[in-house]
């Protein structure tokens, strides 16, 4: 596609990961809107995923893919070694793209935090930049005063927590506590090693970021996080969010899903169901679990006489188990299983009466801007982080399970959580007002609408 050479020109550079780069996408859509022209980059790995998921949409941006330092058959899920072989392979492909290689001339870029190494070769060509965080603005302000955290000996020097009273510590006084032992690089599953170089690469990069980058995005709303937007968090953080597709024809909708959903047939499961009686079940792009596991929650499933749409990407699981098909053919077409899913129109269907989630940022935010129930199933990082924020200081869903539980949730318990948060009015209510709050931020005079539309002026400079 061929860009308007008087048109500004963003590059765009999410983190190589599912929930990086469908916020990444939305803003690029919000810059094509106010006529910008947009180069959207991915690994090749990834890049090759969003091209065949998105096939038969017309496309407004460029999107190009660039090699990661990965051979073919190496595990991307291993993000460790990803992180190195990025930071090797990548700087030299985007010299060239930001020289107009092929592209025309680029006049801006808005990189991930954890790619804000690739925010030297903007400066040194005097671009505008800005850097967006695809997680919490509560993560990002841990990461960017990791260094008050060690001084204050909350963290060692590699991030391990050091003997708390309660395991919690506060950023300032005025912020919630924090768990300590849930601090976005301690859930690498108990490898210590992972874990050091998890948090030195977030560190690294955040305070890269705040350093380099001429704005600092994240993709929240103040008044949902209302405590990291004071005088004392230890960032400048603007907070452009909830970003959102809003209401775009089918086929100008933004892509970047690394699977193909199958839109009709969840969207008429839904139209058949009574209002607010459906269980949503997605766990992102990453999580793992157990052949037991998942058949203890198709048993809960089944045996609650709900109805309920099951997100069963590919890697979910392993081997499963033979009667875990009969389980779910014995439903007699109460629930429904896909190997990927529109998960903002799912959520914005008025069937669907809780989301059974991970927890991951872009699924926690997507809940509650439509009103959704949570039931907290994380798996790694900051979704122990999310979970806290949904059920203890939002108070909008309940955990799956108490936070020392180990090995396998039962369907006993899995019935019981989703009959009291389907059940809980107050929850209802809360997650109805925060759904108020979200709307209102990015409509109007709201302060997001306000700080995205300001970014969006400043990297016309």
């Amino acid at each position: 596609m061929a860009a308007d050479a008087r048109a500004p020109h963003a590059l765009l550079l999410p983190y190589p990961a599912q929930g990086h780069v469908i916020p990444f996408m939305e803003l690029a859509h919000r810059l094509l809107d106010r006529g910008f022209a947009v180069t959207f980059v991915n690994t090749e790995f990834n890049h090759r995923s969003v091209v065949a998921a998105s096939a038969g949409r017309r496309q407004r941006l460029r999107l190009v893919g660039i090699a990661d330092g990965m051979d073919d058959g190496e595990d991307r899920d291993n993000l460790i070694r990803l992180n190195v072989t990025m930071q090797e392979a990548m700087p030299p492909q985007l010299e060239a793209l930001l020289d107009g290689e092929g592209l025309g001339t680029v006049t801006c870029v808005v990189v991930d935090v954890g790619m804000s190494w690739a925010l030297d070769a903007a400066k040194r060509r005097g671009l505008p930049t800005a850097a967006l965080w695809a997680a919490s603005a509560a993560v990002l302000a841990v990461l960017v005063g990791a260094k008050n955290l060690i001084r204050d000996g909350v963290i060692d020097d590699d991030g391990a927590p050091v003997k708390l009273e309660n395991k919690s510590f506060r950023l300032a006084e005025s912020m919630a506590p924090m768990d300590a032992t849930f601090l976005a690089w301690n859930y690498m599953m108990g490898n210590r090693d992972a874990e050091r170089m998890v948090f030195h690469y977030l560190t690294t990069t955040a305070w890269a970021a705040v350093a380099k980058a001429d704005v600092l995005l994240c993709n929240t709303f103040a008044e949902l996080e209302p405590d990291i937007f004071t005088q004392h968090s230890p960032a400048s953080i603007l907070p452009i969010g909830p970003l959102r597709t809003w209401q775009r024809p089918a086929r100008e909708a933004p892509v970047g899903h690394f699977w193909r959903s199958d839109d009709e047939a969840c969207l008429s499961f839904l139209d058949a169901q009574p209002h607010g009686s459906v269980v949503y079940v997605a766990f992102g792009s990453l999580t793992v679990m157990s052949p037991l596991q998942l058949q203890e929650l198709a048993l809960a499933l089944g045996a609650s006489g709900r109805p309920f749409l099951w997100v069963f990407r590919p890697g979910l699981a392993g081997k499963l188990p033979p009667a875990f098909a009969d389980l779910l053919r014995a439903q007699h077409g109460r629930g429904k299983l896909v190997e990927w899913a529109p998960q903002e129109s799912v959520l914005a269907h008025s069937a669907v009466g809780c989301f059974v989630t991970h927890c991951g940022w872009n699924s926690t935010l997507e809940g509650i801007r439509n009103g959704v129930p949570l039931l907290c199933w994380p798996y790694f990082t900051d979704q122990f982080t999310n979970q806290t924020y949904i059920c203890d200081i939002w108070r909008v869903g309940l955990r799956v399970a108490p936070m020392d539980t180990e090995g396998i949730v039962s369907k006993e318990q899995i019935m019981g959580r989703l009959e009291s948060l389907m059940g809980d009015s107050g929850v209802k209510e809360r997650v109805s007002k925060l759904k108020e709050l979200a709307e209102r931020s990015m409509s109007g005079d709201g302060q997001s609408l306000k700080n995205l539309n300001a970014f969006i002026e400043s990297m016309r400079k």
